[in-house]
């Protein structure tokens, strides 16, 4: 009988199984996939790794020396190595002194933006550097470039919430790719402002001024099938009615009593009430805090922005080029928001509001997924989560919790039950780490392999294509 259809084999010794498996060296591979996917084998073995279990409490969350067995795109059994035989044949991944989790989901993302200084002409106008059409065929071209940096980043899900109706294209090509997250697709943004300046046809972001135009447009987004729609609920000084991206308490609270389900943001203005901890629990919502994206545009904008390690390996280097203004660029042909903070190059304070709210938020047991926003200037796609889920931590999030808001709860924002564990019976998206993510969230980085589907990714090979297209 095999593993596939009884996943409680067990070997009689540890040496006994080890000498039943054909161990296969994945890069070698004659099978491999152009980028670095290997096709799946009938069973793959992930043996002797330490399995982080996030959903679990106390001493079960840590299994060490513990064996994978992977049929498909499904896991079918997790146990002791020494107790869980894989089948002859079984592609081995040697996992000893390694530490596997389940892949990553970035809950806020938008694919029709690159993080780079052009991707938001609203914010600050750079065509006379590089015409926003451009940037946005950029985008387009190399999508299958930022797919492979998410997965090359851990990341195995992500949820656009908000672009063109084009968005729904990307998530159809994210099916199709064989090196590509699972995406959940969100169409424009319905909004009470406008934003002419990313309307090229396809705007991101449209005002709506009457409930029958908000009708139409919701019509038009649920025939493409989307996994949520978004409001975009600006408060002004002045305004008399208020519409979500709900970044205020009053704002937020008018959301969740309208009967939001995800709020996207952070409350950044002032500490969550009881009304508003009363609100949340009532609708279950989801709460992503988004705690870089102001940070990231004020780093860009000021000059100060610069990658981190994780972000040197694992981000597009044409992404991480394109965040500084071309050399000899003169300051007075700049928007006057980027003159300013350029002339200022003074270094952004924390946001001590928002951080405060996620910790108050997380103990109140409301439910608190990572996101990045990433895609906007300054946040870039991929590798930004090692920098969200630092600052969650330093709002006094443990390093279990933050995980677990990267991996179960995220499960809920893609609507994936299968995924967010480790487990028989899930969907075999994993990440094979190299050091202990507990002891220190960096290590998040550090990943050996990444199983999308159970297709078997090294992180190198995923991003040697980029590294190659801009070589000079």
């Amino acid at each position: 009988m095999s593993v596939a259809s009884d996943p409680r084999s067990r070997g009689k010794s540890g040496r006994r199984a080890h000498c039943a498996w054909t161990i296969i060296t994945l890069v070698l591979s004659a099978a491999a996939l152009p980028g670095g996917a290997a096709v799946a084998a009938q069973v793959t073995a992930i043996v002797g790794a330490t399995v982080i279990h996030p959903e679990l409490e106390g001493a079960a969350v840590v299994a060490p020396d513990s064996t994978i067995l992977i049929s498909g795109n499904r896991i079918t059994a997790v146990g002791p190595a020494a107790q869980t035989r894989a089948p002859r044949g079984a592609v081995v991944i040697d996992a000893h002194g390694k530490w596997v989790i389940p892949g990553l989901v970035d809950s806020h993302v938008h694919f029709f933006q690159s993080g780079d200084l052009y991707t938001r002409p609203d914010v600050v106008d750079l065509n006379f550097l590089v015409p926003y059409a451009e940037e946005v065929r950029r985008n387009q071209a190399r999508l299958a470039d930022t797919f492979r940096v998410y997965l090359a980043s851990g990341v195995t899900s992500a949820a656009d919430v908000g672009g063109p109706f084009w968005n729904f294209d990307v998530r159809e090509a994210a099916r199709a790719s064989r090196a590509a997250p699972r995406v959940a697709a969100t169409g424009p943004l319905i909004s009470m402002v406008a934003r002419p300046q990313l309307d090229l046809g396809d705007p991101p972001i449209i005002r709506i001024e009457s409930p029958e135009a908000a009708r139409q447009l919701v019509a038009r987004e649920l025939s493409r099938k989307p996994d949520y729609i978004k409001v975009w609920y600006i408060h002004r000084p002045g305004d008399d009615r208020l519409a979500v991206h709900a970044t205020e308490l009053l704002v937020a609270k008018s959301a969740l009593r309208a009967g939001a389900d995800y709020l996207v943001h952070s409350v950044q203005d002032e500490p969550v009430d009881e009304e508003f901890i009363a609100l949340a629990r009532a609708r279950h919502i989801l709460y992503c805090p988004t705690l870089f994206v102001p940070l990231g545009y004020v780093y860009a904008l000021s000059g100060l922005w610069q990658p981190t390690e994780a972000e040197q390996r694992l981000a597009d280097p044409d992404v991480l080029a394109r965040l500084h203004l071309p050399e000899g660029t003169a300051i007075e042909h700049l928007p006057e928001r980027m003159a300013k903070l350029l002339k200022e190059h003074r270094e952004p304070a924390l946001p001590a509001v928002a951080m405060q709210n996620l910790l108050t938020v997380w103990n109140a047991g409301i439910t608190v997924v990572m996101g990045t926003d990433a895609g906007n200037i300054g946040t870039v796609h991929g590798p930004s989560v090692f920098r969200e889920m630092d600052l969650m931590q330093r709002s006094g999030l443990t390093a279990l919790q933050v995980l677990k808001s990267a991996t179960v709860n995220g499960a809920l924002t893609v609507a994936v039950p299968d995924l967010g564990s480790v487990a028989p019976g899930k969907l075999a998206d994993l990440v094979v780490l190299d050091a202990d993510p507990l002891a220190d969230l960096a290590n998040l980085s550090r990943g050996s392999y990444v199983l999308r589907d159970g297709r078997v990714f090294r992180p190198g090979e995923l991003l040697q294509p980029l590294r190659t297209a801009t070589a000079p």
